[in-house]
């Protein structure tokens, strides 16, 4: 710690000056340094996305106006968000809206290994017809799947 200049203060009930320190980490500087960088891909991303769109409205319909324009990228993100969690096929993304929940018995439960529950998507129909929600819980996206499997496991 190195001393700071002219920060000496005196007060009545001490016999004395207080001293107080100054306090600098050299870490933060790396957080900044990458920070920026994240913020400039991310500004160009923008600027760019913003610029295809506003020549492509400008020469077709004309109807955004110029402060929406950027905003359009956001169902770019969400499908890359969605695809991470469900995989990149639309037809895949069924249970972010429906599906019948069903508890899986003791007999398939899968025990710490995904491994067991892509054996089990794969068993019952793939992830057209089935989706493991977690290891006690499973999602059929018809309900007469959803019955046959509790028939033939309870």
């Amino acid at each position: 710690m190195k001393l700071s200049q002219g920060k000496y203060i005196k007060y009545p009930n001490h016999h004395g000056k207080i001293i107080m320190y100054s306090h600098y980490d050299r870490y933060d500087d790396d957080i900044d340094e990458e920070g920026w960088l994240l913020v400039t891909i991310f500004a160009s991303i923008i600027g760019i996305w913003w610029g295809l769109i506003h020549l492509f409205d400008k020469f077709t319909f004309n109807f955004m106006p110029w402060w929406t324009e950027p905003f359009t990228i956001f169902p770019v993100g969400g499908y890359f968000i969605v695809a991470d969690f469900f995989g990149a096929n639309p037809f895949y993304w069924w249970p972010i809206i429906w599906g019948y929940k069903i508890k899986i018995p003791d007999s398939e439960k899968i025990v710490l290994h995904p491994i067991d529950g892509d054996e089990l998507v794969e068993k019952y129909g793939g992830p057209l017809n089935v989706y493991v929600v977690d290891p006690t819980h499973i999602k059929f996206r018809k309900k007469c799947d959803a019955v046959i499997f509790s028939l033939r496991n309870s």
